[in-house]
């Protein structure tokens, strides 16, 4: 896709809006291969994820994350995204959004590791995390495990794994990576935040 073709900003066989509540929403065309290899070169050093201040253990995330900031070589990834996710708060959340509260992640997942439940708020009394995303960037044959799963009412919900789907679901949701029986799985995350919830 070049830089000026337009993404197909929601999965055409998602439900019209409105009809549903969605608690996660795929989009695909933003990404092609080229694309995800891109994001992927952008990648420096990785280190290890952690987790903020919580009451969950050590053990609850193992995995290799490295920060995409908003910069020459980036910002066309930032804008690429910028117009999808609008796109489906617009059609689906309707949330009160500012803007990305953070850099963007590049995460790791390798043979055997894995990131529990959790949710996504972030820390920040005047802006919060709200719309959460993440971008598969590895070629789903090439790993095993590492489902994205959503926790959908009382039953987990396995994303879509193809390469270069946007997966876009609030950040209080409920959702974890299982974990990696072969292979190595990519991905990008990133948050969209705003107001607090009234």
């Amino acid at each position: 896709m070049s830089e000026t073709q337009t993404a197909q900003p929601v999965d055409p066989r998602m439900p019209r809006p409105n009809e549903d509540w969605k608690t996660a929403v795929p989009a695909r065309g933003a990404f092609d291969e080229a694309a995800c290899d891109r994001i992927l070169a952008l990648g420096g050093a990785m280190r290890d994820g952690t987790i903020g201040p919580t009451f969950l253990g050590d053990d609850h995330r193992d995995s290799r994350i490295d920060w995409l900031h908003r910069n020459e070589e980036t910002v066309w990834l930032y804008d690429r995204l910028r117009p999808v996710l609008k796109e489906a708060n617009k059609r689906f959340f309707k949330m009160n959004l500012s803007g990305y509260t953070e850099a963007l992640q590049l995460t790791e997942y390798g043979e055997g590791q894995y990131y529990d439940w959790h949710i996504d708020f972030g820390p920040g009394p005047t802006s919060i995390r709200k719309l959460s995303f993440v971008v598969q960037l590895s070629d789903p044959a090439s790993y095993e495990g590492g489902d994205l799963e959503i926790m959908n009412s009382r039953d987990p919900q396995a994303m879509p794994r193809d390469r270069g789907v946007i997966i876009m679901f609030p950040s209080f949701t409920l959702h974890r990576v299982t974990k990696v029986t072969r292979g190595v799985r990519r991905s990008l995350v990133g948050w969209i935040g705003g107001p607090p919830f009234a």
